[in-house]
């Protein structure tokens, strides 16, 4: 395992942490969502770079970017659709 797949495994793990304690203790959802898009974004990330360097672009690196394309935008469309139930002033407050 390389430094940067260490470093990867890490912030993922960091993520996961963050979501389940939310997701448990029952925290704000935009946190959640926001949490959840970041974990996304540094899944995409990762996979683009070990696929680019280290593994080779087949099917396994195309599901995993493409399942982190979707977290991405489910996250995305489930910010939106809170941003339209608080209201614009109410959502940026936390933010």
């Amino acid at each position: 395992m390389s430094l940067v797949d260490a470093i990867a495994v890490a912030v993922m793990v960091l993520f996961t942490l963050q979501f389940l304690r939310l997701a448990v203790r029952g925290g704000s959802k935009k946190e959640l969502f926001l949490t959840l898009a970041l974990w996304s974004m540094s899944l995409g990330v990762w996979v683009i770079y070990s696929a680019s360097v280290e593994w080779g672009w087949d099917f396994y690196a195309y599901v995993s970017l493409m399942f982190a394309a979707v977290t991405f935008l489910l996250s995305v469309f489930g910010l939106y659709r809170l941003r339209e139930e608080e209201g614009l002033g109410e959502f940026q407050k936390e933010i």
